[in-house]
C-alpha cells in the first residue's frame, strides 16, 4: 500500500512539471513573400454572397376561346287565316241614320236618300197602302223600334208611320197625319181589309211639318206565349194592345194612300230577349 501511494504521488508530481514547462512556441506569422518567392499569397477570406434564387415566371392560364354559337334563323310562320266576323253575343240590333243606302231596306221604287234622310213617296194613285220592309232587321218575336217622321208634301188628310208584327199578312199599323190625328189599325185575316183599333185627335201629335218620333215595343206578356204591343209617340204612350200571339214578325215603314211624301230619319231596332 505504501508503494502504491508513493507511485501515485510520483505520477502527480510529473504531471505538474510537464504542465509548467508547456509545449514549444510556434510562430503563427505567415512567411513573407520577399523571403520566399514560392510562397502563395494568402487569400483574404470574405463573406461570399449567396446567389438569390430567381423566381421562375409562373405560367399564366390563357383561356381557350370558345366558338361563338351561330344563331340559326327560324322559319317565319305563315300568316294565319283572317278570322271571319262572327255575331257578338247578345240582343240583335240594327241602326240606320239614312245618310246613304245601307242595303237594309226592301227595294222601294219611289224612295230616295236625300238630305240625310229617306224620302218615301209620293206613290201612284192606283194603290192605297205602301210598305217598305226593314230587311236588315230580320224577324224576331220581341223587339222595340223607333224612327222620326216628317211630313214633306201632299195631302194633309193622309197618314204615315210604321207597321209591326207582320206575320203571314197579320200586322199592325201606327200612323199620324199633319192634322194631329193618329190611328192604330189591325190587318184582318178576312180579305185585304183593316180594322181600326183606335183613332182620334191628340195634342201628342206635332202638327204640320214638325218632326214626330214613333216608338213601338213588343214585349213578353203575362201569359206564356203571348206579347203586348205598346205604341208611343214623342215619348208618350198612347195605346197598348195586350195578349197577342208571340210570333216572329217583320217591321218597316208605311204610308196610307198616295199623293204624299214623308222624310224618315234615325231608325233604331233592338231585339228584346225574354
Amino acid at each position: 500500500m505504501e508503494r502504491l501511494a508513493i507511485a501515485i504521488d510520483l505520477l502527480i508530481a510529473c504531471s505538474l512539471l510537464l504542465a509548467a514547462c508547456g509545449p514549444p512556441a510556434i510562430n503563427a506569422s505567415p512567411p513573407q513573400s520577399e523571403s520566399n518567392p514560392l510562397a502563395l499569397p494568402l487569400l483574404k477570406v470574405t463573406d461570399t454572397q449567396v446567389p438569390t434564387v430567381t423566381q421562375q415566371p409562373t405560367s399564366t392560364f390563357t383561356p381557350v376561346p370558345t366558338s361563338t354559337p351561330t344563331s340559326i334563323p327560324t322559319e317565319t310562320p305563315l300568316p294565319s287565316n283572317t278570322p271571319t266576323c262572327t255575331r257578338t253575343p247578345g240582343p240583335f240590333s240594327f241602326m240606320d241614320d239614312f245618310s246613304s243606302d245601307s242595303g237594309g231596306w226592301q227595294n222601294c221604287e219611289p224612295c230616295s236618300w236625300e238630305n240625310g234622310g229617306l224620302l218615301m213617296g209620293p206613290f201612284e194613285p192606283s194603290s192605297n197602302f205602301h210598305k217598305n220592309y226593314c230587311t236588315g232587321c230580320g224577324e224576331h218575336t220581341f223587339y222595340k223600334l223607333s224612327v222620326e217622321g216628317t211630313f214633306v208634301d201632299g195631302q194633309v188628310d193622309r197618314f204615315f208611320g210604321v207597321f209591326v208584327g207582320d206575320n203571314n199578312g197579320k200586322q199592325y199599323y201606327f200612323g199620324i197625319s199633319p192634322w194631329q190625328l193618329y190611328i192604330i189599325g189591325q190587318h184582318t185575316d178576312e180579305g185585304d181589309s183593316w180594322e181600326v183599333l183606335d183613332a182620334q185627335w191628340s195634342g201628342t201629335v206635332k202638327a204640320s211639318y214638325a218632326t214626330n218620333r214613333f216608338e213601338v215595343s213588343v214585349v213578353p206578356a203575362y201569359q206564356r206565349g203571348t206579347a203586348d204591343y205598346i205604341f208611343s209617340l214623342n215619348g208618350s204612350t198612347i195605346y197598348i194592345l195586350n195578349g197577342r200571339p208571340a210570333v216572329g214578325s217583320r217591321v218597316g215603314l208605311a204610308m196610307d194612300w198616295h199623293a204624299v211624301s214623308v222624310n224618315y230619319d234615325n231608325w233604331s231596332y233592338e231585339e228584346i230577349e225574354p
